[in-house]
């Protein structure tokens, strides 16, 4: 537990289980699973 703090990279893979055409009439936007993947990463 005595590791330096070093930046840290990752990479996130996002499979959405239905049609990008159901996010956009619900949610308005077919960005809805990138924008709920952002607001966990911070």
């Amino acid at each position: 537990m005595s590791d330096a703090i070093k930046h840290e990279c990752g990479i996130a893979l996002i499979r959405l289980r239905k049609p990008y055409q159901y996010y956009i009439d619900k949610y308005k936007t077919p960005l809805y699973a990138a924008n709920k993947l952002y607001l966990l990463m911070n």
